[in-house]
């Protein structure tokens, strides 16, 4: 009986102590009311939506990504032009293709993701 007793008064008195520990942690004159808050603009970075259609290349449809990558020209190679987009792929693909490119700049490509 002696040795229940001991891990009840234990478990008593770590609630004690945990609970005592329990304050507001707010930072005093630094939040916010709640009408400025809710229309601050955030500082958080937002992404664009994506404007673009999927466009129809290989059998499947493809949707430019927003991100730029950098992969030397010679790498890739010419596999078709799409409603007026030139379309690469990685020379050492065979289709179906895992990705396609369009040019940015020198080097610096554009990817298209598979949407199905």
């Amino acid at each position: 009986m002696r040795r229940r007793a001991v891990p009840v008064w234990l478990l008593a008195a770590l609630c004690v102590v945990v609970l005592s520990g329990c304050r507001d942690n707010g930072l005093h004159d630094r939040n916010l009311p709640l009408q400025e808050a809710r229309y601050r603009e955030q500082p958080y970075p937002t992404y664009q939506a994506a404007t673009n259609t999927p466009v129809p290349m290989a059998g499947h449809y493809w949707m430019r990504s927003l991100t730029v990558e950098s992969i030397p020209s010679r790498l890739l190679v010419q596999v078709g032009n799409a409603e007026g987009t030139l379309l690469y792929a990685l020379r050492s693909e065979r289709a179906p293709y895992s990705r396609l490119y369009t040019p940015v700049s020198q080097d610096r490509w554009a990817p298209f993701a598979r949407l199905n």
